[in-house]
């Protein structure tokens, strides 16, 4: 009983020290107090033991025993409620010296994207078949893919899948998927092939129901898919499928197919197409905590259970901000101040001039390179004028080829872009996984192609001399690239000269004041349609572009409208003359995904008012039908099929269906007070765009600075 007596006196002792903690350290006492209480009660429990087991003992003894074991667990409560209590009001006197977002959460644990699109309609739905998301996270944080790509390389990789596609037949349309285990949905519930068949069912039932749906419903043959077992399922496409894994996961910032959890959509049938699926459960780490009804914002919150998402193999390091925000900070004049402020860390397409003007008042703010261009331009998408092919008097070559060589690119883009821009004739990304494979090949044919008046339109020194204007107009020479290249490989000559023969060739005039009239004696305006405020470098872009039109004697009528009207515009003939846009968004080297779109089913009249599906260039050219039909049945990585890429850019030229000016110039600076680790030129894993679904990567690669 000597040993029950001191473990007494221990106990004793213990409660008096535990009164008498506190201070800054508190914590770090109580924490030791802690394990001083698990070991008395180890030793009480073992003491208690003894006495029930001792023959000789008295019932006194052993009463003594159990009064101190009933003892020892009171002091570790106690210990364990002071530890608790410490750690709140550390953690209360912590919280007091950090900044809070505007939504409520501590903005050293909060990541903070500026939207894409500004203000979404429907914010509330968040079905996937239903709903873009509109740039707010959903393909970024929540919803998993069946194939990401690696936006280094552009190869394709598995995301949900365990591995690539198997090819179960010599046609090329039969496969087997097999998917990876232990991936979880945000509400516990296993991701298995159950959930793949139901959306293959689901995307077929809702095909007249949804709005993105895409080509699923004509990729692939109904009924086809078949479970071999909880993680195996096999399907058949309708033509010859190589490129499967970006039909069936992201091609470049995101995928049509998005897996539907089964457990939460049968329960809503027959509405499950219509459903909204607010606050919907993810395969990504992150889950929707609140969002703005009207539009503005949406707030995600990190899964405790993140390591059984669909990135489960993506973090290196075990860290992953605890909240991300996508909200819009409103127009770039305002958003700016805010940016200044260190109220958000990664904004999107802010103009350069308003970049260096925050650079200036807050160190910061940093650029992905610190020489021209100072942004990542790698964007798969290329900004250029879309011309409605099928209405007067666009549907002229000379009148296109007049509009491309009355543009002066040079001083737009000094004008519009303080110069960072890589311009390019051809429609298709001019990227570093591209370039080699389709811009380079083609320098000698554009070198060579002649209008057929003779006329060489093309300019090989374009990137040389906008260097040497920007150097004159004061840019340190040292932030100028070594290889002038960097801005392009060339673009067309600026000769309105050349431009008037061609308009007078088809019967145009001139009026006392200098300007072109129609063949019919009426004024030519143009009508161009540019973004509104919600994208101020495709606004300020298009405007440059006007007042070059208009020194060549063309006017223009300037119309700018809002996202969703200028994308309705986009799909409708009677609404379109010349649209000022982003356009064959190609980011692999297979470019069947966008120019598929180029088929005769898709040409309407010029007038019409129905919405067109596919063919934006409203282009009827038979020879690119023969090649996209030919090369379905290609292997994307083969020869054959790159130099048929090649002759449709060949077609463009020749046609000029489409005024290809520059890779989209994505300005994209970046906060580094509470985060850093961003994608930059130096450190490069992934493109540095919050609205990819690659954005994952910048996600899960960014640090704390420690800021509060």
């Amino acid at each position: 009983m000597k040993k029950l007596l001191i473990l007494l006196t221990v106990l004793l002792v213990f409660s008096m020290v535990l009164s008498a903690c506190g201070g800054e350290d508190a914590s770090a006492e109580l924490a030791d107090e802690v394990a001083a209480a698990e070991a008395a009660l180890a030793e009480a429990e073992e003491a208690a033991a003894q006495a029930e087991a001792d023959a000789d003992a008295s019932e006194e003894e052993k009463a003594e025993a159990e009064a101190a074991l009933a003892e020892a667990q009171e002091a570790l409560a106690e210990a364990n409620d002071a530890l608790e209590e410490a750690e709140a009001v550390a953690e209360a006197e912590e919280a007091e010296d950090v900044v809070m977002t505007d939504v409520g959460t501590p903005r050293n644990e909060t990541l903070i994207f500026q939207t894409f699109d500004r203000q979404t309609a429907d914010p509330e739905n968040m079905n996937p078949m239903q709903a873009y998301a509109r740039w707010r996270g959903f393909r970024e944080l929540g919803w998993g893919w069946l194939y990401e790509t690696d936006t280094g390389t552009g190869e394709s990789y598995g995301e949900l899948a365990a591995s690539m596609p198997e090819v179960l037949n010599e046609e090329h349309t039969k496969f087997r998927i097999t998917l990876k285990e232990g991936i979880y949905w945000s509400d516990g519930v296993e991701f298995t092939a159950d959930d793949i068949i139901y959306t293959f069912e689901t995307n077929f039932e809702c095909v007249d129901r949804a709005t993105r749906i895409g080509r699923i419903p004509t990729y692939f043959k109904e009924d086809s898919w078949v479970k071999v077992d909880d993680y195996t399922f096999e399907i058949e496409t309708n033509n010859p499928a190589y490129d499967l894994p970006q039909n069936i996961g992201v091609r470049t910032w995101g995928s049509i197919f998005v897996p539907l959890p089964k457990h939460v959509f049968e329960k809503e049938e027959p509405n499950h197409c219509e459903f909204k699926n607010t606050y919907p459960v993810t395969l990504g780490p992150y889950v929707v905590k609140e969002f703005d009804p009207n539009g503005f914002w949406h707030l995600w919150e990190l899964r405790e259970d993140w390591d059984r998402s669909a990135w489960a193999d993506l973090d290196t390091d075990g860290f992953m901000p605890k909240y991300v925000l996508y909200k819009d900070y409103g127009p770039e004049e305002v958003r700016s101040l805010s940016f200044v402020q260190n109220m958000y860390d990664v904004d999107t397409f802010m103009s350069p001039d308003t970049i260096k003007a925050v650079q200036d008042l807050n160190d910061s703010v940093t650029t992905f390179s610190p020489t021209l261009p100072y942004h990542n331009m790698d964007d798969a998408c290329v900004y250029g004028m879309l011309i409605n092919l099928q209405k007067s008097p666009y549907d002229l070559e000379e009148v296109r080829w007049a509009l491309a060589l009355s543009m002066d690119l040079k001083t737009i883009g000094i004008n519009a872009l303080s110069g960072e821009m890589i311009v390019n004739p051809l429609p298709i990304a001019d990227t570093q996984i591209l370039r080699p494979l389709y811009v380079d090949p083609l320098v000698p044919f554009l070198e060579e192609f002649t209008l057929d008046d003779g006329y060489k339109p093309f300019d090989a020194n374009f990137g040389a001399d906008l260097a040497a204007m920007l150097e004159e107009s004061g840019v340190d020479a040292a932030e100028l690239p070594a290889d002038t290249t960097d801005f392009g490989v060339g673009w067309w000559k600026h000769d309105p000269e050349q431009a008037g023969k061609l308009l007078e060739s088809v019967g145009f005039t001139k009026n006392g004041d200098g300007n072109w009239l129609l063949p019919s004696g009426e004024e030519w305006v143009v009508q161009l349609t540019i973004p509104g405020d919600w994208n101020k470098v495709m606004q300020l872009t298009g405007f440059a572009v006007a007042d070059s039109w208009r020194a060549a004697g063309i006017q223009v009528n300037v119309q700018q409208v809002e996202n969703a009207e200028n994308a309705t515009i986009q799909r409708q003939n009677d609404l379109r003359e010349v649209q000022f846009q982003w356009m064959n968004c190609i980011f692999t080297p297979d470019w069947l995904g966008a120019w598929r779109e180029i088929e005769p089913g898709h040409i309407k009249d010029g007038d019409s008012s129905e919405r067109n599906a596919g063919n934006r260039y409203q282009w009827d050219t038979p020879t690119v039908y023969a090649i996209v039909e030919e090369s379905l049945s290609m292997e994307p990585t083969s020869e054959e099929f790159r130099e048929n890429g090649r002759l449709i850019l060949k077609e463009f030229i020749n046609d000029m269906s489409y005024i290809n000016m520059m890779n989209i110039p994505t300005t994209i600076p970046t906060n580094e007070y509470y985060w850093t680790g961003f994608p930059k030129a130096d450190n490069y894993y992934a493109v540095p765009y919050s609205w990819w679904s690659s954005a994952k990567e910048m996600v899960a690669n960014v640090e704390p600075t420690g800021n509060k």
